[in-house]
């Protein structure tokens, strides 16, 4: 609504002369004409940082290592799935607990997945909608995937990134975007730094965070996560592992994401947002499951939190 406040700034008569201005105030501005302007200034004020307030965004984001979340009746390629594979009873268990264990999230990235096929069962059971694009890892055939529920916001598969698709085999990336609003998304899966792999995780950390830079460069006004298992066990920094934006670790001295205690799972987030909570879910299973219950479960702890792009929840 258009305000009409040029009467109340009307400056009353004035002339010139030796002895200075006559008729009105030094400035020759009345008063109420200063009293009605700063009341203005307040009203516009408060109309900007309700406009800001409107256009930020909070969203449950979270990720979650599934454990060989392979689905039997699917004969999957690579070694992993014929080591491992579950009975039939079990899986539909499996899927009801972990559709339990990531409850609440709007954005919930997954690893160690079989691929489209369980990635839709678990979302039909969690009632989420998903993304799904094909890997490059043929050793293990494990895939990842992201689950959403986000009313109003438009959601584009955007599938492989051709500047990560020879470096990182496991990754997906998912944009989100509502009013003046987009986030991007990107799932990954970091090889284990073991041996000669070590310079390779690296290097994958290197080109996200790379990626991350250039996206930001491009849309400053953006914010982008990266989640997923990082095979990282050393706990992390105000530095994140790829070089941009703050880890959720921050918030809860990274708080280990795994059995052994050590904070493999992690996200980061880069440009407006910023996190302001965190949280460990574990699976109900105490401090030493068998086998069974761990892959009933999973043998990793759900990181989440939740991120917004309102800069008054600094």
């Amino acid at each position: 609504a258009q305000l009409d406040l040029l009467p109340a700034l009307k400056v009353r008569a004035f002339s010139s002369s030796k002895r200075g201005w006559r008729h009105g105030s030094p400035s020759g501005i009345s008063s109420s004409a200063i009293f009605s302007f700063m009341k203005f200034i307040k009203v516009f004020a408060l109309l900007v940082l309700t406009t800001a307030s409107l256009a930020a965004a909070e969203i449950k984001v979270a990720t979650l290592n599934a454990f060989l979340f392979f689905d039997p009746s699917i004969d999957h390629p690579g070694k992993v799935d014929d080591e491992n594979r579950l009975a039939p009873e079990d899986y539909r268990r499996k899927t009801a607990n972990l559709s339990k264990l990531i409850d609440g999230y709007e954005v919930v990235g997954l690893q160690e997945t079989g691929g489209r096929s369980e990635i839709e069962a678990l979302a039909k059971t969690a009632g989420l909608e998903w993304a799904y694009a094909k890997g490059r890892d043929t050793f293990t055939g494990q895939e990842v995937g992201l689950l959403h529920r986000l009313p109003g916001w438009k959601i584009v598969n955007k599938g492989r990134v051709g500047a990560l698709d020879r470096v990182v085999s496991k990754h997906l990336y998912v944009t989100a975007t509502k009013d003046r609003e987009t986030v991007h998304f990107l799932v990954v899966h970091l090889i284990r730094p073991i041996g000669k792999n070590v310079e390779k995780n690296g290097a994958q950390r290197d080109a996200i965070g790379a990626w991350v830079a250039e996206i930001l460069r491009l849309n400053p006004e953006h914010s982008v996560v990266v989640l997923g298992d990082f095979n990282i066990a050393d706990k992390g920094s105000e530095t994140s592992l790829i070089g941009v934006g703050k880890e959720i670790g921050l918030l809860n001295g990274f708080a280990g994401t795994h059995l052994a205690r050590k904070p493999f799972d992690r996200m980061i987030l880069a440009g407006r947002g910023h996190w302001i909570s965190a949280e460990i879910r574990q699976p109900p299973y105490g401090n030493k499951p068998n086998d069974l219950n761990k892959r009933l479960w999973s043998d990793h702890f759900l990181l989440g939190g939740v991120m917004s792009t309102d800069p008054a929840r600094y």
